[in-house]
């Protein structure tokens, strides 16, 4: 299984930044973890506790710096020089879930720090009918995002967007966390 193109694509950025220390949050089936881990990052993968009994199988892991469930990132700080979160944030529903997940990267990414962010987004073909606006009940954009958006939901947590490109029906973003604001409450 092959990497999230926006992991392939920055690679050279990350490590041109010195960005080597990884948090894959959200590591699913490990591609972006073990990716990165192939290319020289040190990679910790984090997921939900049922899926990290799947991944503690997985033979592959001995290329990772560590492996844990989501539920102890609160109680941590990893000081990554980065955080990886593919298509994560489309399935979170529910907005504690979100101010949850997003502390979470805050709490455990180093003061100016990056996030890559990579989500399923609108078509660009504008409203998809009428119901377009109700959020959880259009089928087309339920869970979809913009780079605004994003912004909107990350630039309270003292993020701000260094790149962002669309590519088929996805958006990826790179945020670096301003200095100061690590751990800091949102």
């Amino acid at each position: 299984m092959q990497a999230a193109t926006s992991i392939r694509r920055y690679c050279r950025f990350f490590r041109h930044k010195g960005a080597t220390k990884v948090l894959d949050y959200g590591a699913g089936k490990l591609r972006n973890a073990l990716f990165l881990a192939d290319e020289g990052f040190t990679v910790i993968a984090a997921d939900l506790p049922q899926q990290i009994r799947k991944i503690r199988a997985c033979p592959a892991i001995r290329h990772l710096a560590g492996v844990m469930a989501t539920d102890r990132l609160p109680d941590s700080e990893l000081n990554v020089d980065l955080v990886l979160s593919t298509y994560v944030f489309n399935i979170i529903m529910e907005n504690n879930e979100q101010e949850r997940y997003l502390s979470n990267i805050r709490q455990n990414l180093r003061p100016g720090g990056y996030l890559l962010i990579e989500v399923r987004c609108r078509k660009q073909s504008g409203a998809c009918g009428e119901g377009c606006s109700e959020f959880f009940k259009c089928p087309d954009c339920a869970k979809t995002y913009s780079h605004e958006e994003l912004d909107q939901l990350l630039v309270p947590y003292g993020f701000r967007r260094v790149s962002h490109y669309y590519c088929n029906q996805a958006v990826a973003a790179i945020y670096q966390l301003e200095q100061g604001q690590a751990g800091v409450a949102g």
